[in-house]
């Protein structure tokens, strides 16, 4: 399994700090992300079409491996529905 990161509780704080942290150990990625009208926004710098789909196997199979053991800890939702 790869390096898994639950960033938590300010979420979008923590991936900027993350991303700054790392930005010059960064040579590919993808990344998707949820809006809040429902659309996905997906992003993505890699150098193949392989690489693109190797990383998300890996996202894939990760998600599984935590949800499996226990360990996946998805956002809560506020009384607002956000």
């Amino acid at each position: 399994m790869g390096e898994v990161k639950r960033i938590y509780p300010e979420s979008k704080t923590g991936l900027i700090n993350w991303i700054e942290q790392n930005f010059h150990d960064i040579d590919e990625f993808i990344f998707i992300a949820q809006m809040k009208d429902n659309t996905s926004m997906f992003i993505y710098d890699t150098y193949s079409y392989r690489n693109a789909l190797g990383m998300l196997e890996i996202a894939k199979d990760n998600t599984h491996t935590l949800a499996h053991d226990g360990e996946f800890i998805p956002k809560r939702r506020n009384e607002h529905g956000n």
